[in-house]
Formats: structure tokens, C-alpha cells, sequence
């Protein structure tokens, strides 16, 4: 597509780091947010060289939610209900292609992730915070309602009871709460946040990529079949696993006490 304008995206050896980019409306989703923020997906889904995907935000906020005066346009005297219904389905794409992506993706949550800014922290793999981060599913309050999944991965993260308490009320928690509730798995000081962040994906780029790709595939579906059925997964997992150069490759380097140079292959 055309150049981006309400995201930064860009790569830094087998690492893409994607930076909302709409700082004046504290990075506030509009409908040409998705579309490139599916795009820059796309880019990394088909770049066998990027290894780990890092999204953060620009400025003081990871994303303040979804830009409400797109939405008020939307709901004038004249609501077009077949135009919001397929915004709303193009918006879930994005989780969708979060969640099958095979690479892993880290939520680098600077500030305020509010309303779709906490539905996209919780869609990635992995949620690092900022000590001034702060996080809001704040719809209830504005009278309508989460989407991007947020029913689904919100009460495997921090429990039923605790996602009804938080989407019930809407109110705001900070970054350590955050964290002892399990929603984000570390709180560091803001200034060190991408530094860290990057350690994170530096460690993940190193591992064996096929081997990444089963783990996130199988654990997103725990939870949901039996126990037997994980064992196949998994049994299956292993397979593909022991067919691949990485794992020769893997093997090689433990015997020859090395590093491993994996070519997710």
C-alpha cells in the first residue's frame, strides 16, 4: 500500500517493530489504522527474515482506543448499521491474524492502552508494561462494547472473576496491578521499556522458528480440548519438529557446545 501514516513500521535485523503514530490523538484507531496496521502484519506473516514482532505505541499512549469521533459519524440520525457491522468485522481481522501468526508478537505497552488499546495488548503473545502504563476496557462507559476478543483471552489471563470486574466497571488499573494480576508478565521503568523489550525479542529471534510457531499454535488451543487431544497436538507437534534441519541443527550445536544457527527450516 501507500506509505504509512498512522503507524511506524520497521525492521532492525530479525526484528519489525510497529509503532502507532497518531501521538495528537494519543494514538486513537481510526478505520486507516487497520488497514495498515493488517498490512505491516502481512509483511511480517510473509518475511521469512523477521523472526518476532514488538508493537508499541508513540508518545504517552500504547493506544487511547478507538477514535470516537469516527465513531459519533457513525452514529448519526442516519446510522448505517450494515457500514459499522463491516468495520467492526475488518477491525477483528487484526486478531485473527494476530493469533495465527506464527511469529511471536510482544506488546511493548508504554502508557495508556484503553478500550481497543487493551484489546490489542491482550491479542499479542507477549505483554511487557512501562511503569506508566495504564490499562482501561473502558466501553461500558460510553455505553457500548468490547470486540478483537477480549471476552476470550482477558479471563484466561487474569481469571472469569477478575475479567468481569474489570469490564463491569471499566475502571483503570495501573501498571502493577497489571502485573500481579497476570495481565502484563513485567513492569519496567518507562525509559528502559523498548531496551528491554527488545532483550525479549532478541531471545525469541534466537530459537528454533518451527518450533516457536507449534508452541504458540498449540497453547492457543489449550483450554479448549481434552487432554487426549493436546497429546495428539502435540505428538504431531514433535513430528514436524524432528523432520526439520533445526532440529539436526539444534542437536549439532549442543554436542559441539555452540550456538545454534536455526534457518526455520
Amino acid at each position: 500500500m501507500e506509505a504509512y501514516q498512522d503507524i511506524i513500521f520497521r525492521k532492525q535485523g530479525n526484528i519489525a517493530i510497529l509503532t502507532l503514530n497518531r501521538e495528537e490523538v494519543l494514538n486513537a484507531v481510526r478505520a486507516r489504522t487497520w488497514v495498515e496496521l493488517l498490512d505491516a502484519l502481512n509483511t511480517v506473516k510473509c518475511d521469512e527474515a523477521i523472526r518476532c514482532l514488538i508493537v508499541t505505541g508513540k508518545g504517552k499512549a500504547f493506544s487511547a482506543g478507538q477514535d470516537l469521533s469516527e465513531i459519533k459519524s457513525m452514529l448519526g440520525a442516519d446510522v448505517n448499521y450494515y457500514e459499522i457491522r463491516q468495520g467492526l468485522l475488518n477491525t477483528q481481522k487484526l486478531t485473527r491474524e494476530m493469533v495465527n501468526m506464527p511469529k511471536p508478537i510482544i506488546a511493548a505497552i508504554n502508557g495508556y492502552a484503553v478500550g481497543v488499546g487493551s484489546e490489542i495488548a491482550v491479542a499479542s503473545d507477549i505483554r511487557i508494561a512501562s511503569d506508566k502504563a495504564r490499562f482501561e476496557f473502558a466501553e461500558v462507559k460510553v455505553g457500548l462494547f468490547e470486540t478483537n476478543g477480549v471476552t476470550y483471552f482477558l479471563p484466561r489471563l487474569v481469571g472469569l472473576g477478575r475479567a468481569k470486574e474489570l469490564m463491569l466497571t471499566g475502571r483503570r488499573i495501573d501498571a502493577q496491578e497489571a502485573f500481579q494480576i497476570g495481565l502484563v508478565s513485567k513492569v519496567v521503568k518507562n525509559e528502559m521499556l523498548m531496551d528491554e523489550t527488545f532483550k525479549l525479542a532478541e531471545g525469541i529471534a534466537e530459537t528454533a522458528p518451527v518450533s516457536g510457531a507449534l508452541i504458540k499454535q498449540c497453547l492457543n488451543k489449550s483450554g479448549e480440548i481434552s487432554l487426549e487431544d493436546t497429546m495428539v497436538y502435540e505428538t504431531d507437534a514433535v513430528m514436524a519438529c524432528v523432520q526439520t534441519s533445526d532440529a539436526r541443527e539444534g542437536a549439532a550445536a549442543f554436542l559441539e557446545n555452540r550456538k545454534p544457527k536455526f534457518q526455520g527450516r
